[in-house]
């Protein structure tokens, strides 16, 4: 008697099975140079985080660490004056990698977007990306970026006689003193602040 072979019981479509979904969304195949496939999976990381946290109300954090690839722009050889003009002949003397001028430690450094007008008279206005290193000690005097009892804002932090307290820049907005009801913890000091003229 001969029998039928069994079907082989692998292969096939099986619930469950595949590659999950990372983005919950369909995915298309691009083809990225060898060199570059760690920079494009960190920036894809780095929006997860980004997307993450602007879906739970959080910051909406850019990690610098992701903006790997250098910009480098020519460095002109002169000064130029804010009073009286002179002479336009302009000689490049070097160039600057925009990367290193304003960040410290890439892998610390964070970009934050302003929502609001409290720090105005410190240059701070709505709409504007702060430059928040996570690195650098939080100093009295220093404009950093704080949580208060779960609530990010940007203020100066300064020490007084009663403790601290979180200084707006702006006569329309009240300071924030700290007390014991309070809890402080200082996400980051704010390093460079970037807007368009």
């Amino acid at each position: 008697m001969q029998t039928q072979p069994s079907k082989p019981r692998h292969g096939g479509n099986r619930q469950g099975a595949g590659r999950k979904a990372a983005y919950g969304e369909p995915t298309k195949t691009v083809r990225v140079p060898q060199s570059l496939v760690p920079v494009v999976v960190g920036y894809l990381d780095a929006m997860k985080v980004a997307a993450a946290g602007a879906a739970d109300g959080g910051p909406g954090l850019r990690p610098i660490a992701t903006l790997r690839a250098a910009t480098v722009v020519p460095a002109l050889g002169r000064r130029v004056r804010a009073g009286k003009p002179t002479s336009g002949d302009d000689y490049q003397e070097d160039a600057v990698d925009l990367g290193k001028h304003l960040v410290r430690d890439p892998s610390n450094t964070f970009v934050m977007k302003v929502a609001g007008w409290s720090m105005r008279d410190a240059g701070i206005a709505d709409g504007d990306e702060l430059v928040v290193d996570r690195g650098v000690v939080a100093d009295d005097g220093r404009i950093v970026v704080a949580d208060i009892d779960g609530e990010l804002t940007v203020k100066r932090l300064k020490r007084t006689s009663t403790g601290w307290l979180l200084q707006a820049a702006n006569p329309d907005f009240a300071d924030i003193p700290v007390g014991d009801h309070s809890e402080l913890n200082i996400w980051g000091v704010v390093t460079r602040v970037l807007h368009a003229v």
